[in-house]
C-alpha cells in the first residue's frame, strides 16, 4: 500500500473523506517522485490560474495543474467533469505504519491579508448539530489539521452508516436534504384526520340518528279523526247535522312493542358505528405502518445509493490509474444500477403506501409527507387464546349481531301480538232540523281474526330470529379465523424481527466492521468492502420490513381485528312500516 500512486488514491481518499467539502480547491499542478529517503512522495506543485468548479459545491477553484508520473508524462487527474475529487494543493505525502498519511502543505505567503488554510478546513470541518455529523465522528475525531508547514493526517477512507435510527432528513440521489420541507405527521394526527373526515363514520352516525328517529316514530298513538256529517239534506226541513271524533285504539302492546323492536335496531345502528370507528382506525394504523416501513426502507436505499456512487468513483480513479481492472469497474456500476433501481421501487412503494393512507384518513395532499413514529412494536407474543377471550367480550362487531338477535326476539313477539284485533270509537253529536232537537251518534268497530291471525308473518320473524343467532356464530368463527391468520402473521414476523436483530445484523455489522478495519490494512478491495456493505444494507432493509409486518400485525389485534374502513356501513332499520302494520289489526 506505501507504493500507492497518489494521483488516484490520495485523491479518492481525500474525496471519500470529506475534503471535497474544502472552501479552496485545485488541480494539482505538481510533478510527483519518490524520495526514498523519508519514504514519501514528493509532488512540486505547478498550479494555474484557470478555474475548476466543482459539480459537489459549484464554487470555483482558484488554481488548476496537471499531475506528472516520475517518468514526466502528464497523467490528466481530473478529465471529467463529475468525478467530485477536488483537494488543496499538496507538496509532499508521507505514509505512517498504521496506514494512514500525512500530508505537507505549502506555507501560504499571502497568510496575513486572506484566511489560513487550516482556518478554512477548521472551519470545514466543524461539527455540527445534526444527525449526520453525528455519524461522521469517527472521521472528524481522526483528522489532525496543521497547515503551518506541518502535516494533517486523514484515515485513508471513512463513510458514514448507511442506515442511522437518529437521522431525521432523508436524501434524494443527489444528496439533497428535502426532510425539512415536508409536512409531518404522527400516528396521532392522522387517527384525528380520519375520525373527524372519514364518511363512512359519518354515514354510520346518521343511520344511527336515523333508527333513534324511527324508534321514537313507531310508538306514537294514532291521531284522531274529526269530521262533518250531514243527513236527508235533499228533504227541506228534515236535515241533519253535526260533527264527529274517531278514535282507534291500539290493542295488544302493539305500540310498546314496536318501540322494544326498534331500540334494539338503534343500539344495533349504535355498535354499529363503534364497528366503523375500529374499522377506520385499524386501516389507518395498518396504513401508516406500512407507509413509515416505506419511507425507512427508501431513506435506507437512498443512503446506499451514496455509498455506491462514491464506489463507482474508486473504481473508474483505479481504472485510469491502472490500478484497477474494467470488470471492477463494471461490477461498481452494476451494483450501483440495482441499488438506484431499489431506490426507484421503493420510491414507488412509498408513494403508493402514503397514497393508501391518505385515502383512508381522508387527507387532502399532493405530495407525501414525512411520518415520525417509532417502528419498534412489542416483542412479545401474546396468549392467543387470552386475547381471543378478551376480543370475544369487547368486539363491538359481536355486539351489533347481539343487539340484532335481541331486536329478532321482540319482532317475534310484536308478531305474535298482531292479529289482536284494535277497536275504533266514532263519536258524534248534531242537530235535527225536522224535530229541532239535538242528537248524539256512538260508533264501536273491530275486525273479527277468523281468516286472518298473522301465521306467516309470525313463521318469519322465527326464522329471522333463527338467521341472528347463526349470525353470532358465524362471527365468532370468523374472528377466530381471522385472529389465527394475525397470529401467524404476527409470530413470523416476530421471529424475523427477533432473528435480524440478535444474529443476523450484529454478524453484518461485525463483517462490516472487519472489513472496513481489513481495507485500511490494505488487505481487502474497495469492492469488496462495497459487497459488504450491500449485505448490511439488505440485512437493514429485511428488519425495516419485518418491523413493519409486526406493527401491522399488532394493530390489527389492537383494532379488534376489525378492517374495510371503506366499507359501507350496514343499516339495519327497515323503515316505519311496523307501525302501519299496528292499525287496522290485519
Amino acid at each position: 500500500m506505501k507504493k500507492l500512486l497518489i494521483s488516484t488514491t490520495a485523491c479518492s481518499v481525500l474525496a471519500m473523506t470529506g475534503c471535497a467539502q474544502l472552501g479552496t480547491y485545485a488541480h494539482f499542478g505538481t510533478k510527483a517522485h519518490k524520495n526514498a529517503a523519508t519514504d514519501s512522495i514528493i509532488i512540486s506543485e505547478t498550479a494555474t490560474d484557470a478555474p475548476l468548479i466543482s459539480p459537489v459545491s459549484q464554487r470555483q477553484s482558484p488554481a488548476q495543474s496537471h499531475l506528472e508520473d516520475a517518468s514526466g508524462s502528464p497523467t490528466a487527474l481530473m478529465q471529467k467533469p463529475d468525478m467530485r475529487l477536488a483537494v488543496p494543493i499538496i507538496e509532499t505525502v508521507d505514509y505512517t505504519d498504521d496506514g494512514a498519511f500525512g500530508i505537507n502543505l505549502p506555507s501560504d505567503p499571502n497568510s496575513d491579508s486572506k484566511p489560513s488554510l487550516k482556518q478554512r478546513l477548521q472551519t470545514t470541518f466543524a461539527p455540527k448539530e445534526t444527525a449526520a455529523s453525528r455519524d461522521d465522528e469517527a472521521y472528524e475525531s481522526s483528522t489532525n489539521v496543521n497547515t503551518n508547514g506541518e502535516t494533517f493526517v486523514i484515515e485513508p477512507f471513512s463513510i458514514p452508516p448507511i442506515v442511522s435510527a437518529d437521522c431525521p432528513e432523508s436524501f434524494d440521489f443527489n444528496g439533497i436534504a428535502y426532510g425539512e420541507t415536508q409536512q409531518t405527521y404522527t400516528l396521532a394526527d392522522v387517527e384525528q384526520l380520519a375520525l373527524g373526515n372519514h364518511p363512512a363514520i359519518a354515514a354510520a352516525s346518521a343511520t344511527h340518528s336515523k333508527a333513534a328517529g324511527l324508534r321514537a316514530q313507531v310508538g306514537t298513538r294514532p291521531n284522531p279523526t274529526l269530521g262533518y256529517f250531514g243527513q236527508q239534506m235533499a228533504d227541506r226541513n228534515t236535515d241533519q247535522h253535526g260533527i264527529f271524533v274517531e278514535q282507534e285504539f291500539v290493542r295488544g302492546n302493539k305500540l310498546k312493542l314496536n318501540r322494544e323492536v326498534l331500540g334494539h335496531t338503534t343500539r344495533a345502528q349504535a355498535m354499529e358505528t363503534e364497528t366503523q370507528r375500529h374499522r377506520v382506525l385499524t386501516d389507518v394504523r395498518v396504513r401508516f405502518f406500512e407507509a413509515l416501513a416505506a419511507q425507512q426502507s427508501l431513506e435506507a436505499t437512498r443512503r446506499f445509493s451514496l455509498v455506491a456512487k462514491r464506489g463507482v468513483e474508486v473504481a473508474e480513479d483505479r481504472e485510469r490509474a491502472e490500478e484497477g481492472t474494467l470488470i471492477e469497474t463494471l461490477q461498481a456500476q452494476t451494483l450501483l444500477s440495482e441499488i438506484q433501481l431499489a431506490a426507484e421501487q421503493a420510491e414507488f412503494a412509498y408513494q403508493g403506501a402514503w397514497r393508501d393512507l391518505a385515502a383512508i384518513a381522508g387527507i387532502h395532499a399532493t405530495t407525501p409527507a414525512n411520518l415520525v413514529a417509532e417502528l419498534n412494536p412489542s416483542g412479545v407474543a401474546p396468549d392467543w387464546e387470552s386475547t381471543y377471550a378478551s376480543i370475544f367480550s369487547q368486539s363491538p362487531e359481536l355486539s351489533v349481531a347481539r343487539a340484532i338477535v335481541c331486536e329478532k326476539q321482540a319482532l317475534l313477539r310484536r308478531q305474535q301480538v298482531q292479529y289482536i284485533p284494535n277497536i275504533t270509537g266514532q263519536l258524534g253529536a248534531g242537530y235535527d232540523v225536522g224535530t229541532d232537537n239535538g242528537m248524539i251518534n256512538l260508533q264501536v268497530t273491530a275486525p273479527i281474526p277468523v281468516w286472518n291471525k298473522n301465521q306467516g308473518n309470525i313463521s318469519a320473524a322465527y326464522a329471522d330470529y333463527v338467521r341472528a343467532t347463526q349470525e353470532v356464530k358465524r362471527i365468532e368463527q370468523s374472528i377466530r379465523s381471522r385472529l389465527a391468520r394475525t397470529a401467524q402473521e404476527f409470530e413470523s414476523a416476530l421471529a424475523a424481527v427477533r432473528k435480524y436483530e440478535d444474529e443476523i445484523l450484529p454478524q453484518a455489522q461485525k463483517s462490516l466492521d472487519l472489513s472496513e478495519e481489513a481495507y485500511r490494512a490494505g488487505e481487502l478491495e474497495f469492492l469488496q468492502v462495497l459487497i459488504v456493505r450491500r449485505s448490511f444494507y439488505e440485512a437493514s432493509i429485511r428488519l425495516i420490513d419485518a418491523k413493519g409486518r409486526l406493527a401491522g400485525a399488532s394493530a390489527k389485534v389492537d383494532g379488534l381485528l376489525l378492517t374495510g374502513g371503506l366499507d359501507s356501513p350496514t343499516d339495519y332499520t327497515d323503515g316505519d312500516g311496523i307501525r302501519g302494520a299496528s292499525f287496522g289489526g290485519q
